[in-house]
């Protein structure tokens, strides 16, 4: 395998753990939209916007965890959580607005047309019940990051897959 290939293999195993994560909570908030609003049609752009969704959050996880900023916090479990949590719901949270401005932008033809039609046909109450989901997946997905990072990934597969050896598992 070529040089670059072997780059791109290691950045889809680096991503492959959020990504599964995030597909799966996206698409269980596609849902939650989607009943939330009366929509029960299962439709291929939903689909596929959660999709892009977790692709593009595993993808913003491996950027922010190559910035310097990422390894600021304490040594301590608990605040790498937090602080990690922080700044991944900063990054998620921009892309929200970002993916809630896309259509209206398209729609209006101006941001500043947008940006008033955002303020008004976004429902906000479901777009922060939303990101408190984005947010508590979030600090889910950084817990168990941060327990692999301890215990190592050999024996965290051990544990939850039954493999390797049981007397290192205990």
């Amino acid at each position: 395998m070529g040089k670059i290939g072997t780059v791109v293999v290691k950045e889809i195993r680096e991503a492959l753990p959020a990504m599964i994560f995030f597909l799966f909570l996206f698409h269980m908030i596609a849902l939650t939209r989607a009943v939330s609003i009366d929509d029960y049609s299962i439709t291929a752009l939903r689909a596929v916007g959660a999709t892009v969704g977790a692709l593009i959050v595993a993808k913003a996880i491996l950027i922010v965890e190559a910035l310097p900023i990422s390894r600021l916090s304490s040594n301590k479990p608990a605040v790498q959580v937090l602080w990690k949590t922080v700044l991944y719901s900063i990054v998620v949270f921009l892309f929200k607005v970002v993916e809630e401005a896309i259509p209206l932008l398209l729609k209006h033809q101006s941001v500043m047309s947008a940006t008033k039609a955002m303020y008004h046909e976004v429902s906000w109450p479901l777009f922060v019940v939303l990101a408190l989901w984005i947010i508590g997946g979030l600090f889910f997905y950084c817990s168990v990051s941060e327990l692999v990072r301890i215990i190592g990934p050999g024996r965290a597969r051990g544990i939850f897959f039954g493999t390797g050896n049981r007397k290192t598992d205990k």
